[in-house]
């Protein structure tokens, strides 16, 4: 199983930012080990969010506008009216 410090440039955006509200957590309540791997963690992730906001944006492309489909004949929407 690779190391965390491996694992985290491959982390999403939102894993990053809940990993390092974990490491904050422990760095301040945690035991000494714990407060220590916590330091390393909060040192690693605050460097890989520092080189992403670095990458250059990534423009999302739209996805191209439906068509609207014109029904074959005006008749086929029309109900025959019931006989009472």
């Amino acid at each position: 199983m690779p190391s965390l410090a491996d694992m985290i440039p491959t982390m999403s955006d939102p894993d990053l930012k809940a990993l390092r509200a974990n490491a904050q957590r422990l760095a301040g309540s945690g035991s000494p080990v714990q407060a220590a791997n916590a330091a390393d963690t909060l040192y690693r992730v605050d460097n890989e969010l520092t080189r992403r906001e670095a990458l250059p944006k990534v423009k999302k492309t739209r996805a191209p506008a439906k068509k609207k489909v014109v029904p074959a004949s005006g008749h086929q929407t029309a109900l025959p009216s019931k006989p009472d």
